[in-house]
């Protein structure tokens, strides 16, 4: 049964249940869809001549039958980025509602098959501000098999220039679709044309921060032929619910980033369904507590709502928690005791005897370092009082900081000394004043610099505290956690402790035909020997070959189609035959300049490491 060889025993506070021996529990509800999320982001503002809506959304099912669902839609959206996951993405003002969405209808396609929802005996529904939001009605359907494709078509609307709560950025290559129209009426022949195009009006930014997130369904719970294995509620930050995969690079399930991917691979104890409660920025301080401005448990309550109708029992077996990133203190005893702990007590105290999986988060870095200029002539000297850490001769890196500006840019350097190199430049005054920094883009892992609050090994400060949170964590210290599930080994350089891998230790690849001609035509694809190991959204790096140090381009990958990769922009660069393309492990970011969300390539290299035999700890 898809992975499923073993038979367990579980009990948890009367709401356990077996595994492997099949139907466990028809009549309970469970979170089941591999796609949903919960409502976060940017406000979207309704378009004149798109104030009616259809927003198409594919969910995946479970590895066993499901046939009676329930969905909701929230009448709020959380925050991302400093004080997430607090609930005021709101279309009026906090403790000032704004504008309703009226839902025209509601329906879930399943093998062709359109099924209306409901809302109390109703096909209509008013969601208004700052509430919880709707349930439909609970929907009974024919079987679904295990691992189909679910559609969720909801046509809405509201006024031109009203507001309307984001959930999701469209992934189209899986078939959703956005359309909009001046009326519900010319909405509704796309049901029988479910793949046309989205209205380019709101059809915007795809594969990019920039893509709106249209309004959809948050949570949904199923009940079907469950078979006992776990099922997930995940408290999760942008390290686990994806910062830097956005819709393009979604696999065929709708998963984005390490965790989701992880959860949802068929290995172990086989896909774990879940429930990701978090979303970018979320820190444990702020989860499950709050009100007014603050407010951060309206998710807390539509579970509240689940566990009522569904018999007093959860819709999950176990928490994963996944949270830890955004706990971070100057004080390790408050990042740890008064920062994670304390969502820890709170979610013991709501879902008393259930068990919590926690995950260490990954390391954060600092990818430049500071150096000192001075020149003569069109010769700048750089010394950097660290070292060159990896540094090397034909090498390209970026200056940044310095006056006069023409010492800043890209050049190839020469390494001169232990701690110095030089570059041919226009000229300037000597020596160049301000912070000056020096950035290779994450080539070398031992070019890297353990960033504020992370510094390995962990020696009992306060400035090793990521790496004292992950060995609490594995030790369950003051019962943060009844297992732990550690992502160290996955993530870091092979060569240097508690680093991101350098470019140099990941897979590469070589253009098979020359792009460019002149250095002014643009041009925006480029054909590789392997196109397997990038995906869309991922940053690339290309170097003149063979060494593959010199940088002569960074692109954004836009889609692939065999070997032959389009970037989201043009380029007019000339790349030669043979030049070597590297996937960037993260992207620079912050200030200074840091590693903190893994780009595809690390995305794969943590799911797949991650053993999924870890799966077993989710077991009670």
């Amino acid at each position: 049964m898809n992975g499923l060889s073993i038979s367990l025993a579980m009990t948890l506070s009367g709401r356990g249940n077996g595994l492997g021996g099949g139907p466990v529990d028809p009549d309970r509800y469970m979170f089941f869809a591999s796609r949903n999320r919960a409502a976060s982001g940017n406000i979207v503002t309704a378009l004149a001549g798109t104030e009616y809506v259809c927003c198409k959304i594919v969910v995946n099912t479970p590895q066993y039958v499901t046939r009676t669902f329930r969905f909701h839609l929230p009448g709020f959206a959380s925050t991302e980025g400093g004080n997430s996951p607090q609930e005021t993405i709101v279309t009026g003002t906090i403790g000032a509602p704004g504008n309703s969405v009226v839902v025209d209808a509601m329906y879930m396609r399943v093998g062709g098959t359109f099924h209306q929802l409901q809302f109390g005996g109703s096909n209509t529904v008013t969601v208004a501000d700052q509430t919880n939001g709707q349930w439909t009605d609970a929907m009974t359907i024919p079987d679904v098999p295990a691992e189909s494709a679910m559609e969720i078509w909801l046509f809405y609307h509201t006024a031109t220039a009203e507001k309307i709560w984001p959930v999701y950025r469209i992934q189209k290559h899986r078939g959703e679709r956005i359309w909009g129209a001046a009326d519900h009426a010319s909405l509704l022949p796309f049901m029988t044309d479910p793949l046309a195009d989205s209205t380019a009006a709101l059809d915007t930014g795809y594969g990019t921060l920039a893509q709106p997130q249209y309004y959809n369904a948050d949570f949904m719970v199923a009940k079907g032929d469950w078979d006992g294995r776990p099922v997930a509620l995940a408290f999760v930050d942008s390290l686990g619910e994806s910062r830097q995969e956005f819709s393009s690079a979604a696999d065929d399930r709708g998963n984005l980033g390490w965790f989701r991917r992880w959860l949802d691979m068929d290995g172990g104890l086989g896909r774990i369904p879940f429930h990701m409660v978090g979303m970018p920025g979320c820190g444990s301080v702020r989860e499950y507590t709050g009100t007014g401005s603050a407010i951060a448990t309206r998710r807390r309550d539509i579970i509240r709502e689940i566990i009522a109708f569904n018999g007093g029992q959860w819709p999950f077996t176990v928490i994963a928690n996944q949270l830890g990133q955004n706990d971070t203190s100057t004080s390790y005893n408050t990042w740890f005791n008064t920062n994670y702990r304390s969502l820890v007590t709170r979610v013991r105290a709501e879902y008393p005897g259930c068990k919590i999986v926690a995950f260490p988060p990954l390391g954060r870095t600092t990818v430049t370092r500071t150096v000192t200029l001075t020149s003569v002539g069109t010769t700048a000297t750089a010394t950097m009082a660290s070292g060159l850490n990896g540094l090397e001769t034909g090498q390209t890196v970026s200056i940044s900081g310095a006056t006069p500006a023409a010492y800043n840019g890209s050049y190839v350097i020469t390494v001169t000394g232990a701690n110095t190199f030089t570059y041919t430049f226009a000229g300037g005054t000597s020596p160049a004043t301000g912070t000056i920094t020096v950035n290779e883009q994450g080539l070398h892992a031992s070019y890297q610099v353990y960033g504020a609050n992370n510094t390995w090994p962990a020696d009992g400060t306060d400035a090793s505290g990521k790496w004292r949170l992950r060995n609490d964590i594995l030790a369950q210290t003051s019962a943060c956690c009844d297992a732990a599930v550690d992502t160290y080994p996955a993530w870091t350089s092979p060569t240097v402790p508690a680093v991101w891998p350098g470019m140099l230790e990941l897979p590469s690849t070589t253009l098979t035909q020359q792009s460019g001609t002149d250095g002014i035509v643009t041009y925006n694809t480029i054909t590789v020997a392997d196109a397997s190991i990038f995906r869309p959204e991922q940053t690339i790096h290309i170097y003149s070959g063979p060494d593959g140090i010199a940088r002569l381009s960074t692109q954004i990958v836009g889609s692939i189609s065999g070997n032959v990769i389009t970037y989201q922009g043009a380029s007019a660069v000339v790349l030669p035959v043979g030049s070597v393309v590297r996937p960037a492990a993260s992207v620079g970011e912050l200030s200074p300049v840091s590693f903190v969300h893994p780009q595809g390539i690390m995305i794969d290299r943590v799911s797949n490491g991650v053993p999924q035999s870890e799966k077993s700890k989710f077991v009670v």
